[in-house]
């Protein structure tokens, strides 16, 4: 990723009114993550789609504007650029946290969900499905994220209440934070396509124009 195009917009953009949950860089990570060894490897990227043009999109569970991105902004990226193979969505957790209680909890319920219904040749499994439930659900609480696991992935809710309960995927929380905060991102949600920052992360046709322009 072009990280001069990242602090790009974190230098011009963070003046303007756009749309998204901030933090600031010269603290450290957030608390629960602080004592974890961050595992990039721990499980893959999330990704929707094939093409050849990417669209990193850095999000926290929690953040009402990713809600935004996901009920707004996604359907129209599968529609136009994902489903018919011009790009891929690849998912970055980045938990400021948007909510103190809730960001690391459902990212970690979100990754328990992947782990559990992945394979080796669809390593995502059923997290992009999850993720919507969760994010249309508000800030579930632990008991809630495990019931939506059953109710719509068809897990056993024991799955994510574990991981919840043994902070099973911190390494991986951990290693996104790293990497988003060694890019320069300050904000959630924040997409990138193609190594070029996109101003409005909630204007789905700009992100489209870029994709075809990429």
């Amino acid at each position: 990723m072009n990280r001069r195009s990242v602090l790009t917009l974190t230098a011009a953009g963070a003046s303007a009114a756009l749309a998204g949950c901030a933090s600031l860089f010269d603290a450290s990570l957030p608390d629960a993550l602080a004592d974890v060894d961050p595992d990039p490897d721990q499980l893959p990227t999330p990704t929707i789609g094939s093409g050849g043009v990417s669209i990193d999109v850095y999000e926290d569970f929690a953040c009402p504007h990713c809600r935004d991105f996901e009920a707004d902004v996604v359907p129209e990226l599968e529609e136009r650029v994902l489903d018919p193979g011009t790009a891929s969505y690849r998912h970055r957790d980045f938990v400021l946290p948007a909510d103190e209680d809730r960001s690391i909890p459902m990212a970690n319920a979100a990754r328990a969900v992947q782990a559990a219904t992945g394979t080796d040749d669809e390593p995502t499994g059923q997290f992009f499905s999850y993720k919507r439930a969760v994010m249309e659900a508000g800030t579930p609480d632990n008991e809630e994220l495990a019931a939506i696991a059953e109710e719509e992935i068809g897990i056993d809710p024991s799955v994510v209440a574990d991981a919840l309960e043994e902070n099973t995927y911190y390494p991986t929380l951990a290693a996104e934070w790293e990497a988003a905060n060694g890019e320069g991102i300050d904000r959630t949600p924040t997409v990138v396509v193609d190594g070029e920052s996109v101003e409005d992360p909630l204007d789905a046709d700009k992100i489209v124009s870029m994709v075809e322009d990429a």
